[in-house]
């Protein structure tokens, strides 16, 4: 008997435990009212440190809201603002294709420019090349001349030295 009025305790301590926790813990309604009035205070907060930001943003919202309705004057002024951008857009596009045009002529000049400097350049190569042949020329000339003389001076020098040794 002693061990049935034992587990009969522990159950009691163990259902009282479970009703001790679920007494702490809170219930979804509960976490959600909390983060309500965080979102409540961070606004607050926000709305203290950059109140230009929040009345703009509040102009924005409501010009959103009101471009909803059929007849409201954010609507009719969308209409005018659109026609006046148009003719803007299109005196812009104008502009756009008239400095591409002036562009396009200018990188025309570069390019003929550019040509013409590599074509004088290439004459001077090509100059410089024709005399560095005719140099190249002389020089190649001058030491065979050169190699043959010492070629002549090279065999009296044995003829010499392989006719005195036959006396």
């Amino acid at each position: 008997m002693n061990v049935v009025k034992h587990n009969e305790i522990k159950d009691q301590i163990a259902a009282g435990e479970a009703r001790m926790r679920a007494r702490e813990e809170s219930t979804l309604l509960d976490r959600a009212g909390e983060r309500a009035i965080e979102a409540k205070d961070g606004f607050t907060q926000f709305a203290k440190d950059h109140p230009i930001a929040v009345v703009a943003g509040g102009l924005a919202l409501g010009v959103l809201i009101s471009g909803l309705f059929r007849n409201s004057p954010t609507r009719k002024a969308g209409r005018v603002a659109a026609a006046k951008t148009s003719g803007a857009a299109a005196i812009g596009s104008q502009l756009a294709a008239s400095w591409f045009a002036q562009a396009l002529s200018a990188a025309g000049e570069a390019r003929r420019a550019g040509a013409d400097q590599l074509n004088d350049l290439g004459d001077g190569i090509s100059v410089a090349g024709r005399k560095a042949r005719r140099e190249a020329g002389h020089l190649t000339h001058e030491a065979g001349a050169n190699a043959r003389e010492f070629k002549r001076d090279a065999l009296r020098l044995i003829d010499r030295v392989v006719g005195s040794r036959k006396h």
